[in-house]
């Protein structure tokens, strides 16, 4: 099914706003994006990062001003050693830095695979963290590809209702 289609049946069961649409369909830089709706600075708040497996796992509040996007990543990290400087490589690994702004400040040619497109039911920590009333939020789940290899599989939740 395509993006659009995708985004279109869940909009009917969901309105959507049409922000949300685009934050859910893009293929693009979600930081880039949320820096030009809410114009300032998008910054990471690390709740918590930790590996697992030779995974890395870190789970993130993204806010301009103030917190729009609870997301969750993992990084395999077999796929990080594959072509990856070492600068690069710790930048992907920090607490500090949103993915997008790494892909842009090493100019790295990625793509975005959009795997699921859904709604997320938000437990009362989600709710806080993300500073909300709504029990449901559009979600998403992508892969970033880097020569042909997973580089991080990224799951983020949109709380931007009420906050435009």
């Amino acid at each position: 099914m395509k993006i659009y289609e995708k985004i279109s049946e869940l909009n009917k069961k969901f309105p959507l706003l049409n922000e949300e649409k685009i934050l859910l369909g893009t293929d693009g830089s979600v930081t880039n994006i949320l820096e030009i709706l809410f114009e300032g600075e998008c910054v990471v708040k690390t709740l918590s990062q930790k590996v697992i497996n030779n995974v890395n796992y870190r789970e993130v509040i993204l806010s301009v001003k103030e917190p729009l996007v609870y997301a969750v990543s993992k990084t395999p990290f077999k796929n990080i050693e594959y072509g990856l400087r070492e600068e690069i490589k710790r930048d992907l690994l920090s607490a500090d830095i949103p993915i997008g702004k790494i892909l842009r400040k090493y100019n790295l040619e990625t793509r975005r695979e959009i795997i699921n497109i859904d709604i997320a039911k938000l437990d009362n920590r989600l709710k806080t963290l993300l500073n909300t009333e709504y029990d449901e939020l559009p979600k998403r789940t992508y892969h970033i590809i880097y020569k042909n290899r997973i580089l991080m599989i990224i799951t983020e939740i949109f709380a931007i209702r009420g906050k435009l």
